[in-house]
Formats: C-alpha cells, sequence, structure tokens
C-alpha cells in the first residue's frame, strides 16, 4: 500500500470536488432542459387546442369556389323566374 502525502490527498480531495461540480452543472443543465420541455410542451398544448377550436369552426364554412357556384346558380334561377313573370 502506498503512503499518501498531505498533497496527494489534498490534489484527491480537488478532483472529487471538481467532478461533482461538473456533475451538479450538468444536473442543472438538465433541470433548465426540463423546465424548457413543460414550457413547450404547454405551447404545443396550447396550440393543438386552438387548431381543434378553428377545425371546429371551420366546419360550417363554404368555400368561395362553392359560393361562386350557388350565386351563379341563384342568379340564373332569379332570371329565368323574371322572364316567366312576363
Amino acid at each position: 500500500m502506498k503512503d499518501f502525502t498531505i498533497n496527494d490527498l489534498a490534489i484527491m480531495v480537488q478532483k472529487g470536488f471538481e467532478e461533482t461540480a461538473k456533475k451538479v452543472d450538468v444536473d442543472r443543465r438538465f433541470g433548465k432542459i426540463d423546465e424548457d420541455m413543460g414550457l413547450i410542451n404547454g405551447r404545443l398544448d396550447a396550440i393543438e387546442m386552438e387548431l381543434i377550436d378553428i377545425k371546429k369552426k371551420l366546419d360550417n364554412i363554404i368555400y368561395r369556389h362553392e359560393f361562386e357556384i350557388l350565386k351563379d346558380r341563384i342568379e340564373a334561377l332569379e332570371k329565368e323566374l323574371e322572364l316567366a313573370k312576363k
């Protein structure tokens, strides 16, 4: 067994502190990442709810080209009825 000097012991303790500091730093970074992911998930949930709401509202909307076709048909019917009145 090797005899350790005070200097050897100080070096080992210093290395231990450095490793602990690295682990704490990594844990902080992962904690920050977890926090950020929680915020992102919350925002995505809100966006998803808004999209669901928009889709519900769009279910009852007629598209412009369909509207134009129906408008033309009504105008044609009105002309036919006007001719029929005379």
